[in-house]
């Protein structure tokens, strides 16, 4: 459940179900309307530099920013 403590410039691993991992940065977080935790986030893609919308319990590992 590393999904619950991510925040915006966290690199994290991401696995959707139609694609494989890839790496991304998270640049916007939001929460849901039943809690603060994220729900759905924005991030660049590391590959191609896209930005995506995707959801928080994709994400398979988080590596925190310093």
């Amino acid at each position: 459940m590393d999904f619950l403590s991510v925040a915006v410039g966290d690199v994290v691993v991401v696995g959707s179900p139609s694609q494989p991992a890839y790496l991304a940065q998270v640049i916007f977080c939001e929460g849901g309307a039943r809690s603060a935790h994220p729900s759905f986030l924005q991030v660049v893609r590391e590959d191609d530099l896209a930005v995506l919308t995707i959801q928080a319990d994709w994400i398979l590992e988080r590596l925190p920013c310093s």
